[in-house]
């Protein structure tokens, strides 16, 4: 079982490495943290953050704006959410368009938690996306259901990490666009913990 991890480590290193589309090592390195393996690639995935600050990124959507800012924020990066402006009307409210963007509120409502005080567009962005993905629920299909309803409940950011990655491996499978050596690691590696946590209890009841 190690044995495979490693070879699924090396595999997912030469991932994130490739710098030639950003928005797919983006997409990567978030799946990576929501599923619980990011320590495995501390140095890759600064190395290609460093890469995502550095790009222009001003003729993208809601979606990829959102989720470099999360990211970025996530690490430590000063990125101001002056970088939302661009999706609000004249009257300085966000675009009725938008509402037809599900990925992009998602990406948006998770991002915005990460805002500090005095932040109003965050705050803003938090009653918009959590208004509109309410009222949309019923009209969503898994996985994308269960991506809403499960950041709804209670913001990514905010979960524990190993209650987040459990949850999360559940509702990546079923993603047409997972990287399947991704979540084989994955798996590997939770059942790994577990099995550590598992033998940790053992010896201390003994």
């Amino acid at each position: 079982m190690e044995e495979r991890s490693r070879e699924l480590r090396e595999q997912i290193k030469s991932m994130l490495q490739d710098y030639s589309d950003l928005l797919q090592t983006m997409q990567l390195i978030d799946a990576i943290q929501l599923l619980g393996v990011a320590y495995h690639f501390e140095k890759e995935i600064s190395d290609a953050l460093s890469k995502v600050y550095d790009a222009d990124f001003n003729t993208h959507g809601l979606y990829e704006a959102s989720l470099r800012f999360r990211l970025l924020r996530q690490h430590g990066y000063n990125i101001s959410p002056d970088v939302f402006n661009k999706f609000k009307d004249e009257e300085g409210s966000f675009m009725s368009d938008l509402k037809g963007d599900v990925e992009g509120l998602l990406s948006l409502y998770n991002a915005a938690y990460l805002g500090t005080h005095g932040e109003t567009i965050l705050d803003e962005a938090i009653s918009f996306t959590r208004s509109i993905l309410t009222s949309m629920l019923s009209d969503l299909e898994p996985p994308l259901l269960s991506k809403v309803s499960l950041s709804l409940e209670t913001p990514l950011f905010r979960r524990t990490k190993r209650l987040l990655t459990r949850n999360y491996i559940s509702i990546y499978q079923e993603d047409a666009t997972r990287n399947d050596v991704l979540l084989e690691l994955a798996k590997l590696d939770f059942n790994l913990v577990q099995s550590l946590h598992r033998e940790e209890l053992k010896s201390l009841s003994m």
